[in-house]
This record gives C-alpha cells, structure tokens and sequence, in this order.
C-alpha cells in the first residue's frame, strides 16, 4: 500500500482519510438522479439523448443543467439511438416508372425462366467493394458474381456478360 500511495504521490493518512469519508451529498444526488436517467432512457427505448431526458427530468420537478444529465449519461455509459427518417429522392418515380417492374409477374415455376440481380455493399478495410450478384429466382442458386472497387454500369453488366457466355458455352 506504501508504494501505491508513493506512485500516486497521496500520503498513506490522506489515503485512509478518504477512503473512510462518507459518500457526499452530490454523490448521493447523482446516484437517485442516475436511476431515474436510467428509468426514462429505458423507456424510451434509448432514442432519448440528454436534451429530452433533461426536459423530462425538469417537468418531473428537478432543477439540474442537461449538462448534468449530459456527464452522467456519459459515466454511465449510455448513448442515444439516432432514428435515421427516411426522405424520397425527388424525381426517382419518373426516373424509375420507365422501367418496368418484373418482379411483380408470376414467380417462376423451373430453373432459368427469371434471373434476378443484386448490388452489395462491403466494408473492407478502410474501403467499400461493391459485389453485384445474379440468382436464378427459381433455384436460388448464384449463376454469376463480380467484386469490383468502384460501383458503375460496368460491373453489373459484366455480370450478365459472364452469365450469358457460361449459357453459350453449356
């Protein structure tokens, strides 16, 4: 214990001193605050951050600063959700009504009737590699796939141009 009290240059008196005080009245304030941060953040289902927990808090009758509230979220460790709101790009229905939607038709009843692509995103790294994909939709199965580092028309149709010269060659 000597040379802990040594290392953090504290007296081995003071040491006993402060482990034998009592728990002070803010600290004891911070604690039944922490369990009501704790209440109204659950119920939330933690999408509230320290601004909304603060209001709550104040209509409930405390006079604290969202500051408070703000460190000791932070102490104990707890972080808002963002909820991400979706908004529609302008113009994508006209852009998209051009093309019409084949998934809508009767689901295919044997191998090699629909073939349906896909374009994935994957983090590697530090980068992003695109990965386009085409599954027949019968089977499931995977018929043709490429990895490429930069997400243009060139990759989804050297998909397709893999695909068709495979059916060519079988």
């Amino acid at each position: 214990m000597t040379r802990l009290c040594r290392l953090f240059a504290v007296t081995r008196a003071g040491f006993d001193a402060w482990r034998e005080r009592p728990v002070s009245a803010r600290a004891r304030q911070d604690r039944a605050l922490l369990e009501e941060i704790r209440a109204i953040f659950e119920r939330s289902g933690g999408t509230y951050g320290s601004p909304r927990i603060h209001q709550a808090l104040t209509v409930r009758g405390h006079r604290l600063s969202r500051r408070r509230v703000e460190r000791l979220m932070r102490t104990a460790g707890w972080r808002a959700r963002v909820a991400r709101v979706y908004r529609g790009k302008a113009g994508t229905h006209r852009c998209f009504g051009q093309h019409p939607n084949h998934v809508k038709r009767p689901q295919a009843t044997r191998p090699d009737q629909i073939w349906v692509g896909d374009l994935t995103y994957l983090a590697v790294g530090s980068r992003w590699w695109y990965l386009a994909v085409v599954l027949d939709q019968c089977s499931r199965r995977v018929l043709a796939w490429r990895l490429g580092a930069i997400r243009d028309s060139r990759l989804t149709r050297a998909v397709s141009l893999k695909r068709r010269r495979k059916n060519q060659t079988v």
